[in-house]
């Protein structure tokens, strides 16, 4: 039983799990003059209709939730406040991937050609007529076959989630790129993989001030 649920908690990690490498950082640029990110609109996955603002959102939800104070009353950009310094980077983010869970109908077919199985019985008896002490052996077979059948019908599977992203950071004066770094995340449901994707993406910036 210890070892199922084992098993069972390792799959669930694995179809729950995030990806990301160490972000590519500039050396050069000190983060500490930052006061203010300014996030740039998110345009949408070219087959999914609505996913730049559902991912635009979550940016924003993940700010705040950090405590940090976040301004949307420009209809373009958002700006989070991230120290009193003066200037000003441009956060933005591209959409890799945008894959919604679907419900996939498999058939099967399943082949069983039976079998044949044969049971030998041996028995032994003295020989009493002739007075020896060998005996005499007798042997009995018998042959059942079982015939074989065939089951067809169709399995239900579950397509997962899965979100990958970009973001990148670039100083709004002179147009550096200062910061980068590539996200993906696969989950059962589609709004929160992108909460558990760009979750991971805004810690790493939050660390950088």
């Amino acid at each position: 039983m210890i070892k199922k649920s084992v098993i069972y908690s390792c799959i669930f990690l694995f179809s729950c799990w995030s990806g990301s490498q160490d972000p590519a950082i500039s050396s050069k640029y000190d983060f500490k003059t930052v006061g203010t990110l300014e996030i740039a609109s998110i345009d949408d996955y070219p087959s999914a209709l609505g996913s730049g603002d559902m991912v635009l959102s979550s940016i924003s939800y993940n700010f705040l939730k950090y405590g940090y104070n976040v301004n949307t009353s420009d209809v373009n950009n958002s700006m989070v406040t991230v120290g009193k310094s003066s200037k000003t980077l441009l956060l933005s983010c591209i959409i890799t991937e945008f894959t919604d869970s679907k419900m996939v109908v498999v058939p099967f077919r399943h082949e069983d050609r039976g079998y044949t199985k044969t049971v030998v019985t041996q028995s032994s008896k003295d020989d009493e007529e002739n007075k020896k002490s060998e005996s005499s052996q007798s042997q009995t077979s018998t042959t059942t076959t079982h015939a074989g059948k065939i089951k067809e019908g169709e399995r239900v599977t579950y397509s997962q989630s899965r979100v990958g992203i970009v973001l990148k950071m670039t100083d709004r004066d002179t147009g550096d790129l200062v910061w980068s770094n590539s996200y993906w995340y696969s989950g059962l449901e589609m709004q929160r993989t992108i909460e558990s994707c760009v979750k991971t993406g805004i810690y790493q910036i939050k660390k950088l001030f």
